[in-house]
């Protein structure tokens, strides 16, 4: 379509619409003015062929046509008649195709249009000539001539329908383009933010992800511009996040290759001086990095379909206090090796509807790293509590330290760690536990304790499937 602009197309639009509404009513009144003037015309049949009989009566039945007294008493009667049949023309046609008029009268060059017979005889026509518009002629056969005779009346001419048309369409026209014009402003400012929109969205498109809009009203471009910002907003964490991850993967991944690349330098130096027992060492230790490579990768991988919402496993039933207590069996070498207290405090009724994959290794990764950073003769203690909508899980460890504000918010972040830290590990664990609680519209915290650190991740007993990411 040429035009661009949507309020060019709103004008347009008005103008077409007001063009066929008046083509409509042209349409109209023309059926109508001609339905009109048949049926006035129809109802007055009678009473004309009346009159001219009675009028012609009084003649002999067979004049002679040439003859002038004849003559003089058609045109006399004629002159009576023009005035009241309102004719704007009428003469008497003789059977040989002779004109007799009315006095002084003068009959322009025409053209008569057969339009249709009436009834006894009567037929309609259209008048038209250089002199007139276009005007109604009925023919009446006269008893004259042994009925042979006819008369031609030519209806006056009244106000005509093109003028009156006019003289209505022109007002309309008017009234519509002026309505147009006041119209033309409301347009202009009910558009002005959705131009305001658009410039805001070509910023975004080009690079600028701060660009954000004011809603003004709460109209359907009100609601759009909300939608934008929300999505606006999304896609800038989206972005700062995909940063992030990517110095962060850099920065995570430059260690364990280091060690790679100076075990596999020592290992070479091994075989040079023939100390295989040196050189399997060395292998062993890249073992055990690649391995720990292998591990960040697959941590970063499950973050990030997170991120992307992807949803991992299906919908169905946990009991939150049977996989604690089956998690800390799995640890219990860990339990037995470091010398840990673990206490454990579980409700009977701690069901939740969930993505179970998702939610048991979120309660893993809590369970985890409980168990790393509690030192040794530490302390650990599980707790889960729960009522008709929510189930709580409170995990426990002792710790040497109180975190900091900014370190309580900052540890669900990927790989953040607290500050001092050396403990290995991706960094990776706690922000998995914290994008489930955030897909399963729950919430989980850190907080200090006497003596530790509490973490709690708090899901609701119910979680509707189309709520899960998909």
């Amino acid at each position: 379509m040429f035009l661009k602009s949507i309020s060019a197309k709103l004008i347009a639009t008005f103008l077409l619409i007001l063009a066929l509404s008046l083509a409509i009513y042209v349409t109209l009144f023309s059926i109508t003015m001609h339905r009109d003037a048949e049926r006035s015309i129809v109802r007055s049949l009678p009473m004309i062929s009346s009159l001219l009989n009675t009028e012609f009566a009084c003649l002999n039945v067979v004049p002679h046509e040439d003859n002038q007294d004849t003559r003089c008493e058609i045109s006399s009667i004629l002159s009576g008649l023009q005035p009241t049949l309102q004719a704007e023309f009428l003469w008497v046609v003789t059977p040989s195709g002779k004109i007799v008029t009315a006095r002084n009268a003068k009959i322009p060059d025409h053209t008569l249009f057969f339009h249709k017979t009436l009834n006894n005889g009567i037929t309609l026509s259209f008048f038209s000539s250089l002199d007139t518009d276009e005007l109604l002629a009925l023919t009446f056969p006269i008893p004259l001539w042994n009925g042979k005779g006819k008369i031609i009346i030519v209806q006056q001419t009244t106000w005509p329908s093109h003028k009156i048309l006019l003289d209505f369409l022109v007002p309309t026209a008017g009234t519509g383009l002026l309505i147009g014009l006041i119209v033309l402003p409301l347009i202009t400012r009910t558009l002005r933010p959705l131009k305001e929109l658009e410039a805001k969205v070509i910023n975004y498109a080009t690079g600028d992800l701060s660009e954000r809009i004011e809603p003004v009203d709460n109209d359907e471009i009100g609601r759009l511009s909300r939608t934008f910002n929300i999505m606006a907003d999304n896609l800038e964490q989206m972005t700062k996040f995909r940063h992030e991850l990517t110095a962060n993967i850099s920065h995570e991944l430059r260690s364990p290759l280091t060690r790679i690349q100076m075990s596999e330098e020592l290992a070479n130096m091994g075989c040079d001086k023939k100390n295989y027992d040196n050189v399997k060492k060395h292998l062993r230790a890249i073992r055990n990095e690649v391995a720990e490579l292998d591990g960040l990768i697959e941590e970063i991988l499950r973050l990030s379909r997170m991120e992307l919402s992807t949803q991992v496993g299906e919908i169905g039933a946990c009991d939150v206090a049977d996989t604690l207590q089956r998690l800390l069996r799995k640890s219990a070498p860990i339990i037995e090796r470091k010398t840990l207290n673990v206490e454990t405090t579980l409700s009977h009724d701690s069901v939740i509807t969930c993505n179970y994959p998702m939610v048991n290794l979120a309660i893993s990764n809590l369970v985890a790293n409980a168990l790393k950073f509690a030192p040794e003769f530490g302390c650990i203690r599980v707790t889960t509590i729960s009522n008709s909508c929510l189930v709580s899980i409170q995990i426990y460890n002792s710790f040497y330290r109180k975190l900091t504000s900014s370190e309580l918010v900052s540890i669900f972040e990927p790989f953040a760690r607290a500050e001092g830290e050396n403990i290995p590990g991706t960094g990776l664990g706690l922000a998995l536990v914290a994008k489930v609680a955030e897909q399963h519209a729950g919430t989980i915290t850190a907080e200090n304790r006497d003596g530790g650190i509490l973490f709690t991740i708090t899901l609701p007993r119910g979680f509707a499937e189309q709520q899960l990411p998909t």
